[in-house]
């Protein structure tokens, strides 16, 4: 049998997901010189998923290439637990998943578009 996701139109996207893409694309591109990756862990923690940040735990903040976000946060795929997200920075353009973990809406895996 095969699988049909639910997707649902772009303006069905949770405020609450848009917020939290927003929140974890400026924690990501906030690390001035000198920031440990603790540090950059640290920010970014209150809207990564637990599984997610493991995987960002091998990430250098010195070789993230951008240095600000320059525009809101955009849906461009929308589901009951998930929505892909688009968030423009200075170098490159974040796509974001983010989905509700039971406890709120997290970043489960990024990507440049």
């Amino acid at each position: 049998m095969p699988l049909n996701p639910t997707t649902l139109p772009l303006t069905a996207a949770p405020q609450a997901a848009l917020a939290a893409a927003s929140s974890w694309a400026s924690a990501w591109v906030d690390h001035p010189a000198g920031t440990t990756t603790e540090q950059w862990l640290a920010r970014l923690r209150p809207w990564t998923t637990d599984e997610y940040l493991g995987v960002l735990g091998s990430v250098d903040p010195g070789n993230v290439p951008a240095s600000t976000v320059t525009g809101p946060p955009e849906a461009t795929r929308v589901s009951p637990a998930s929505v892909q997200v688009k968030v423009p920075t200075d170098t490159i353009t974040l796509i974001l998943l983010v989905v509700d973990d039971g406890s709120g809406w997290r970043v489960a895996d990024s990507d440049e578009g």
